[in-house]
């Protein structure tokens, strides 16, 4: 007793270090960030690519409790911002990531495009990294999925990927430990020729697959069909449903009974009002017809959303016109947050934005319990050759949710865009 007298006397009088408290609170394994080289912000608007021929695309991870000299590194992994919301899948247990290459790099003298969404040379690669170290991880090979991949979802070793390409539509990989395929199915997508898969998502289940339409704007669902446990096909469940002009990320809730679909009315970063986050209740044995539950409001050139683990909340991430060229009035201005209450029966209560600065944010994601929020942020209003970020917040529950933006980010490659989290 003496002794632990003594010790907490010399610790009040700061005779005895305190324990360093990190300025970055973020309850997880480990995160993963990938950026793109290849284009600043701005070139989804006007073209301009303002880029730097030297600076290379890049996988960033993140290993927790952070500290500033041993937690993060970095592996040169081509990827593109001009995919979609769901760029690159990581299991919940860690160990490997996988990143599409929707586009290539442009040659170097290549310095604007009359519309870079159109005119980026095209991508088919996924590649494989090695993270189980995440402090120094290792990209390790990649292979051809289909022209123009456009999202990929992961359950357990299980990839579901859509690309452009006909024929390969809808691609299924069966990822062996090292993360070569050890089966590869190009799956009937049974949708007409002319339209295409702009996203794709596992059903916590594994059992289902939703699906997004970019021509007809409807999401869709598919039932798995399996074969001693192992995929062999899939078929279409009832009829897709129309979501709005522009529908894109999709997510289904921690329980599985709700779907719910980013439409924001515009092109990435080109929408000029408010987008909608549709809810979708899926028939999962076609009985009736898929219904639309409920539409909210929310922000403009709205990037993707994260759920919390516990279903209560939602938050979206909103880029604004923070893309814009810098030459414009309000351009890196004008990012936010916005936090929803989640009702059991997927009914959404708007609480309150956030805003922030930061150049087009587009990913956003909680930690394992829900206690704080990672966001990727492409770029800041830096000249030179700049960075992109990642910056939390902490996340204050119950029936008054709150968030309050941390002190610290982790400063990344530039053009950072997409962000998974190793609970």
């Amino acid at each position: 007793m003496k002794k632990v007298a003594l010790f907490a006397g010399l610790a009040a009088l700061g005779a005895v270090p305190a324990v360093a408290q990190s300025p970055i609170n973020f309850n997880a394994r480990g995160l993963v960030v990938v950026s793109d080289a290849d284009m600043s912000a701005s070139a989804v608007v006007d073209g301009k690519l303002l880029r730097d021929n030297t600076a290379k695309d890049v996988l960033t991870s993140i290993k927790f409790p952070i500290e500033r000299s041993k937690s993060v590194g970095n592996a040169l992994v081509s990827n593109s911002a001009l995919g979609s919301g769901k760029t690159m899948a990581v299991p919940a247990t860690g160990g490997l990531a996988y990143v599409l290459e929707s586009r290539l790099r442009p040659d170097d003298g290549v310095a604007e495009y009359k519309d870079a969404a159109l005119e980026f040379p095209a991508g088919e690669k996924l590649f494989v990294v090695d993270i189980a170290n995440l402090a120094s991880p290792k990209a390790k090979f990649g292979f051809p999925v289909g022209k123009y991949p456009t999202a990929i979802d992961i359950n357990k070793n299980e990839l579901i990927i859509s690309t452009r390409q006909a024929g390969k539509d809808l691609v299924f990989i069966e990822s062996a430990p090292d993360g070569k395929p050890a089966r590869f199915l190009n799956l009937p997508s049974g949708i007409d020729s002319t339209n295409k898969i702009v996203d794709v998502t596992w059903h916590p289940s594994g059992d289902y697959i939703a699906f997004t339409l970019g021509k007809t704007h409807e999401v869709g669902l598919y039932k798995v069909l399996r074969e001693a446990g192992k995929l062999k096909n899939v078929e279409l469940v009832g009829k897709p449903i129309a979501v709005g002009t522009e529908p894109g990320f999709g997510k289904f809730s921690p329980d599985g009974k709700h779907y719910f679909v980013v439409d924001s009315k515009g092109e990435a970063g080109k929408g000029a009002g408010e987008g909608e986050l549709f809810v979708v209740d899926f028939s999962m044995d076609g009985a009736v017809e898929h219904k639309i539950a409920s539409k909210t409001a929310i922000g403009v050139n709205t990037g993707s959303f994260a759920i919390s683990p516990d279903g209560a909340s939602l938050v979206t991430v909103n880029a604004a016109k923070s893309g814009s060229p810098w030459t414009e009035a309000g351009a890196a201005t004008g990012a936010s947050l916005s936090l929803f209450k989640l009702a059991a029966d997927g009914a959404l209560t708007k609480v309150s934005d956030y805003p922030f600065e930061g150049v087009y944010p587009q990913s956003v994601a909680f930690d394992k319990d829900g206690s704080n929020l990672a966001v990727s942020v492409y770029e800041y209003l830096d000249y030179g050759n700049g960075t992109g970020g990642v910056e939390f917040w902490t996340v204050t529950k119950g029936d008054a949710p709150a968030l309050k933006k941390q002190g610290a980010k982790v400063s990344v490659g530039k053009g950072a865009h997409t962000l998974r989290v190793i609970p």
